[in-house]
């Protein structure tokens, strides 16, 4: 049986969910929500599969963890052991894979050129800004460029997918052509979709010889995350979460569109194109989305329209009656869900067998994956989502689809994949940027001047004052009868 470590990716033995036997994809989530606390279902090697399949869109949810004290135990921690990280402020002594020493504090490789694209479709260096935190290493990496990436593998509801057959890709393509020489190497660790054990596991990456480190979890473990890896000046790339984030962490940046961008956006969607104006709107958000929650609610009713019922959902939650009552009751025709794939899945189908069909709306990165509507099918015919990617039906995935075809033939590409492609290549081209000098100095000083824009990925673009990253999104519309998304619209930045 194959598993992620002989696909070549690190991931330990505890991190497994054992098997499960189930029927169809719906009663697969229902089985899985009543019977083993979501932990079953999938292989062993699939583990990391199963939540990465929806964790791309998982709001965020549980309970706070105390920073501040982490952070004091922390900085007392590394004192003792005479800085087994790092102190908070210091420089890092060493890089993953170098075969050089320390580089002296506050050093910067000399880089010259301009950033006119090169044959291995690199961009030469761009200067490393004087505005980088003086933690950052500018020691050159090894032969190898090791990334991190933290994800909920357990403590998220598991829904079945190849997703590790789109990790293979990823890293095979990568490593056909190396960077600079270099190859790459990913590092999973799980975050247990839990604030706490979130923090466990980005200081697991950060002593484990990483270059960067993409998080794409719940955004109470990524805020903290960022925080930390600002700490020890190590590059971090997340998923889109509260733009406030990214405050006071200059080598943190989102690969998609922030939740307050992405709310304000889907109200003026509602305004123009579903005619809120004219129609009363609902809001149900985890309760950790206060963001979203605000910023959809007051730019619908600045633009005219009501909302009537705001709603708080618990993660995982079995019973949507209540809220689906308060919904009717309220005749909201348009209801924003800023919530988990499988409680996108069962507040729709609750609500169907209650005789209730709003249009259903809400934001990428949360349930705008084939496998909700696979699951949901009619009962999310009609909801509208965005998308930071395209559709896998479109020729914008042709690339990723052709990849599949090289490395693993048998294997079926999926819209699921398509994120970790998306994710991977922005990484690749990145450190591509950073120079044959390759740093966490060089990349960050990359990453600053940073423009990607291809087809199968949202436009992203960062400046050393601006790591928010991508601001436009595609739309899908649910096909029920076809239980698939249909994109109708490409990258949008306004509505």
């Amino acid at each position: 049986m194959d598993t992620l470590a002989r696909k070549g990716y690190a991931i330990s033995p505890e991190q497994a969910i054992p098997k499960g036997t189930f029927g169809t994809l719906a009663s697969k989530v229902l089985e899985t929500e009543l019977s083993d606390g979501g932990r079953g279902m999938v292989r062993s090697y699939r583990s990391f599969v199963a939540v990465l399949a929806v964790m791309m869109g998982l709001a965020a949810c549980g309970t706070r963890v105390d920073k501040d004290a982490f952070y004091a135990q922390l900085a007392a921690q590394q004192q003792q052991t005479g800085g087994e990280g790092v102190v908070p402020g210091t420089p890092e002594g060493s890089v993953p894979g170098s075969t050089a020493g320390p580089s002296a504090p506050g050093s910067r490789p000399t880089v010259l050129g301009t950033r006119t694209a090169a044959s291995d479709g690199s961009r030469p260096a761009a200067p490393i800004s004087s505005g980088i935190p003086s933690n950052v290493s500018t020691t050159v990496v090894g032969n190898e460029i090791v990334v991190g990436l933290h994800v909920p593998v357990t403590g998220a509801a598991p829904l079945p997918t190849n997703w590790d057959d789109s990790l293979e890709v990823v890293q095979r393509s990568i490593n056909d052509n190396p960077i600079h020489g270099r190859t790459v190497r990913f590092i999973v660790e799980d975050d247990g979709y839990d604030p706490a054990r979130g923090l466990a596991a980005c200081r697991k990456l950060a002593d484990s010889n990483v270059l960067l480190v993409i998080g794409h979890s719940m955004p109470t473990i990524q805020e903290s995350c960022a925080s930390f890896f600002h700490q020890r000046g190590i590059p971090y790339l997340m998923r889109g979460i509260p733009e406030a984030a990214l405050d006071g962490h200059p080598i943190a940046y989102f690969g998609t569109p922030s939740d307050d961008h992405q709310a304000r956006l889907l109200a003026d969607y509602a305004i123009q194109n579903l005619g809120a104006r004219s129609k009363i709107a609902g809001v149900v958000t985890e309760n950790d989305q206060p963001v979203s929650k605000r910023e959809f609610t007051a730019r619908l009713q600045a633009r005219g329209g009501k909302v009537a019922v705001v709603e708080n959902s618990s993660p995982r939650q079995s019973d949507f009656g209540p809220i689906i009552q308060k919904l009717q009751n309220a005749n909201a025709q348009i209801v924003f869900l800023n919530i988990a794939p499988v409680d996108a899945i069962k507040i729709a189908v609750q609500s169907q067998s209650a005789g209730y069909h709003p249009t259903w709306i809400g934001e990428g990165t949360h349930w705008n994956y084939n496998l909700s509507m696979e699951s949901a099918g009619a009962a999310l015919d009609g909801a509208v989502v965005f998308s930071p990617w395209p559709s896998i039906d479109s020729a914008a995935a042709n690339e990723y689809k052709a990849a599949f075809r090289k490395y693993l033939p048998k294997a079926e590409p999926d819209d699921i994949g398509l994120i970790i492609w998306g994710w991977g290549m922005l990484a690749r081209q990145a450190l591509l940027d950073a120079g044959p000098q390759l740093s966490r100095a060089s990349l960050v000083g990359a990453l600053n001047t940073f423009d990607f824009n291809v087809s199968y990925w949202n436009p992203v673009r960062y400046t050393a004052t601006d790591h928010r990253g991508p601001r436009a999104v595609a739309v899908f519309r649910g096909d029920g009868q076809a239980k698939r998304w249909r994109q109708i619209s490409g990258f949008r930045t306004s509505f």
